[in-house]
C-alpha cells in the first residue's frame, strides 16, 4: 500500500474513533473530555439555533458546561459516518438515534432520530470537530419529518 493510501485509511479510522469518543464522552457526562474533541472555537448546535440561543454552544467552556449540565441522561446510537476527507479538513453525515430521559419529577423520555452534519479539522496531527449541527427528523414516537436536501451548512 502506498503512503497516500495508508494516510487516507489512517484519517478515516481516526475520524471513526473521534465519533466513538463523541458518543461515549457525552453519554458519560464527561464535559471536559467531550469539549476537548472540538476545536478551541468549536460549535455544537441544533439546526436553526443561532448564537446566544439555547441549542447553540460555541467554545470549549460552553461545550463542557452543556455536556456536564444537560437536563437529561441518555445513550447515542450512531451509524457509521459518511466521510469526505480533503487534506486537513473533512465533513460527514452521521445518522443517529438518541434514547434518554429528562431529569425531574416526571422523568420524560426522549427518543430522537436524525443526523449530524459535521465539519472536522486536523490540528497538529489530530482530528477535531469544528462544527456539528443536529437535524431532528423524529421526536418521542412522532412522525418522521421529511429528509432535507443538502446539509445544514447550506443554510448558513
Amino acid at each position: 500500500m502506498d503512503a497516500a493510501r495508508l494516510a487516507a485509511v489512517e484519517d478515516r479510522l481516526a475520524l471513526l474513533d473521534l465519533e466513538g469518543a463523541y458518543a461515549r464522552t457525552f453519554d458519560s457526562r464527561d464535559g471536559d473530555a467531550w469539549a476537548a474533541l472540538f476545536t478551541e472555537d468549536g460549535i455544537y448546535q441544533a439546526r436553526g439555533a443561532t448564537p446566544g440561543e439555547r441549542g447553540h454552544y460555541a467554545g470549549r467552556a460552553a461545550l463542557a458546561d452543556f455536556c456536564t449540565n444537560a437536563p437529561f441522561d441518555g445513550l447515542h446510537l450512531l451509524h457509521p459516518p459518511e466521510l469526505v476527507i480533503e487534506g486537513d479538513d473533512a465533513t460527514a453525515r452521521v445518522h443517529l438515534v438518541f434514547l434518554g430521559t429528562f431529569h425531574g419529577k416526571e422523568a420524560a423520555p426522549i427518543e430522537t432520530a436524525g443526523y449530524y452534519d459535521v465539519r472536522y479539522a486536523r490540528i497538529d496531527g489530530h482530528w477535531h470537530i469544528r462544527h456539528r449541527v443536529t437535524t431532528t427528523l423524529r421526536n418521542a414516537g412522532g412522525p418522521v419529518g421529511p429528509y432535507p436536501r443538502g446539509t445544514a451548512f447550506d443554510e448558513m
